[in-house]
């Protein structure tokens, strides 16, 4: 069928075309060469836009996300698009590996830091897995990976991000229970370091 094959020469694109973009930002974090945009915007409009952006994928695996804001003030002053970019890695991720299950996207605010936490229900890790989860190229389930794909550097880029922005990842797993990833960055990011001048 013609509209089969066109459909799997798209996805295979869209596939390739992830692949050597994370490779690209991956070089890019490695060389100190990735533009940094730091501007002021309010993370709850954030994750409520990155949880409709991710709902289609969410469902896929018949999962519920449920979203909870717990922070008065959700100002914050950082690159958005980075942070977007790193929390859709982590649903993405959740989603994959949760089947009938729930998500939960948590927005905190402690003092002078915003924390970020993306919890599933899924299939864990375990002590050894979760330690190597942040390596480069790295995936946690062989068999599992070549059902739902991936390129083992989604974690990787969202961790080296996150460290850019001045904050981390840290990740709590339980193998058949589900995991937990957590980003803590600053409320507040420092000024941008201007480019060297050649």
């Amino acid at each position: 069928d013609i509209a089969d094959d066109t459909r799997n020469i798209v996805r295979s694109a869209h596939h390739l075309l992830t692949i050597i973009n994370d490779i690209l930002d991956l070089s890019k974090i490695e060389a100190g060469k990735l533009d940094m945009f730091v501007d002021e915007f309010d993370v709850g409009d954030l994750v409520r836009e990155v949880a409709e952006t991710i709902a289609p994928m969410i469902s896929d695996n018949k999962n519920t996300l449920n979203v909870r804001i717990e922070a008065a003030d959700t100002r914050m002053r950082s690159d958005r698009t980075k942070l977007r970019q790193t929390l859709l890695n982590l649903l993405s991720n959740a989603a994959k590996f949760t089947h009938l299950g729930t998500i939960t996207l948590i927005a905190e605010r402690a003092g002078e830091r915003i924390r970020l936490t993306v919890e599933d229900t899924g299939i864990g890790m375990s002590p050894a897995q979760a330690e190597k989860v942040f390596d480069a190229f790295h995936q946690v389930d062989a068999s599992t990976t070549r059902q739902v794909g991936g390129t083992g550097l989604g974690l990787t880029i969202s961790r080296r991000l996150c460290q850019l922005l001045g904050g981390d990842i840290s990740l709590h797993s339980v193998p058949g229970q589900g995991s937990s990833f957590t980003i803590d960055l600053p409320a507040r990011a420092g000024p941008q370091p201007r480019p060297a001048i050649a």
